[in-house]
């Protein structure tokens, strides 16, 4: 439980800390660094100017300007990238290895429970 406890924050971690930026108007995208930490996966995307015409006059969100810091690049016109997918898939797993470990927690809590009752109805058979 200890292992799969410390894969768990550090998946978790990453997850905050990393997303997935597509561009508006186009199939590319990138896996980049957020500039703080987010449980949002996926960022962007829609028509052309989208963001613009419903926002006039505000500045751009993080996730649409120029100087993001980049892992990794991709376009959907090059066929599905497995990056996204493996993302995707990585997200949802870190998910339910929370929902693991409250389960084994409960059943291990539940467990030490059953045994300090079991013998504290053992000491007071014998008082």
């Amino acid at each position: 439980m200890r292992i799969l406890l410390i894969v768990t924050v550090i998946t978790t971690l990453f997850y905050l800390m990393t997303g997935l930026v597509y561009a508006e108007g186009g199939f590319e995208g990138a896996l980049v660094v957020k500039p703080y930490p987010m449980r949002v996966m996926a960022f962007g995307g829609g028509e052309e100017g989208a963001w613009a015409r419903r926002h006039p006059g505000q500045t751009p969100p993080w996730f649409m300007r120029k100087d993001l810091t980049v892992i990794s690049r991709f376009s959907w016109e090059e066929g599905s990238p497995a990056l996204v997918t493996a993302y995707a898939l990585g997200y949802l797993a870190t998910l339910l290895a929370w929902v693991a470990l409250a389960i084994i927690g409960a059943v291990r809590l539940f467990r030490v429970l059953a045994r300090r009752a079991k013998a504290n109805r053992w000491l007071n058979a014998d008082a």
